[in-house]
């Protein structure tokens, strides 16, 4: 079975997710760090550019909460406090 550009997307997105998730369990980052908070963006954009047809309502409306919390913490610890 061959994966798609699409889907491959999805995994990178997934990977992502479960990477940041993973380090900050054990430690390596924090929350406020810009690695976790980057690794949460992209994974929930790179999710939502991989849905296709067979979306569900919840998950898309899941992955773009998470989306936008994700950027909404970037902006706060990273672009609202250098200024």
């Amino acid at each position: 079975m061959a994966i798609t550009f699409v889907s491959f997307i999805g995994y990178v997105g997934i990977l992502c997710l479960l990477l940041g998730y993973f380090l900050l369990v054990i430690g390596q980052v924090k929350v406020i760090d810009t690695h976790y908070i980057v690794l949460n963006t992209v994974g929930a954009l790179f999710m939502v550019f991989s849905l296709d047809s067979g979306i569900t309502l919840p998950l898309f409306q899941t992955l773009m909460v998470w989306l936008f919390i994700s950027l909404y913490g970037f902006y706060k610890h990273h672009i609202n406090t250098t200024v």
